[in-house]
This record gives structure tokens, sequence and C-alpha cells, in this order.
């Protein structure tokens, strides 16, 4: 049960984290002339809100692991944590690092929230081209 708990507030806050970067984005948009730099500028903030939300989770595993929640097996470093949030999120599935009945709701959450999220991205920065493009003019060296 606490499995599902850590899951639900897990998910709430990588959703408040790529929602700032989301709006961060917006304001940053306003403020570049250059199409090239504009999207730049929401490529980086929307990565790093996806790195962010990794090593969140992460950190959770971590704590997780101490706390005798539930543990990962097959680890064989402190990044192997990352590793393996980085493997759930993006719905990689390796399944050389598996988690044990604690965090198995946990992980099965992560991989549909980093889902969420990244087609959440992907759907910014098609708005982004396809609302921005048009409406700017540009020349060779922009």
């Amino acid at each position: 049960m606490i499995g599902l708990a850590i899951a639900g507030v897990m998910a709430m806050i990588c959703i408040l984290v790529h929602t700032e970067a989301i709006s961060l984005v917006d304001k940053l948009r306003d403020r570049v002339r250059s199409f090239r730099l504009s999207l730049l500028v929401t490529w980086s903030a929307l990565l790093f809100a996806h790195v962010v939300e990794v090593w969140l989770y992460a950190m959770v595993y971590w704590l997780c692991d101490i706390a005798g929640v539930g543990g990962l097996q097959g680890m064989s470093s402190r990044l192997d944590y990352v590793y393996f949030s980085v493997v759930v999120y993006t719905t990689l599935g390796f399944g050389d690092i598996v988690p044990d009945s604690g965090v198995r709701l946990l992980a099965g959450s992560q991989a549909l929230v980093g889902l969420c999220l990244i087609a959440w991205s992907a759907t910014v920065t098609y708005g982004h081209v396809t609302h921005e493009r048009p409406r700017r003019s540009y020349s060779t060296d922009d």
C-alpha cells in the first residue's frame, strides 16, 4: 500500500516539475527572436525536466531501499538507481535490474508517467514548431 502512495506522490511531483518547465519555456520563447534558438531553449528546458524527474525517481528508489520498503535486485553500484530509473522512465525495460515486491508498483507507474511526460514534451515541441514557424520571418543567418 505504501508503494501506491509513493507512486501517486511521485506522479504529482513530476507533473508539477514538467508544468513548471513548460511555463518557463513559454516565458523564454517569447524573448528569443530566432526560431532555432527558441527551439533549442524549448528542448533544453524539457530535457532538463526529464533529467530532474528521472533523478527524483532514482532518489525515491534509493530511499525505499534504505527504509526497507523495497529494493532493486541486480545492482552493482549506487548509480544503478539512476540507470534503472532511466530504463523504466523511457519504457526501455532491459530487465537486468528487477524491482522486488515493495517497489514494483512504483516502477510500473514510473513507466506510465515517463511515457505521458515524454508525449507531453513532444506535443509542446510540435506546437512550438507549427505555431511559431509560420508567424515569424526567418533569414538564413537565423
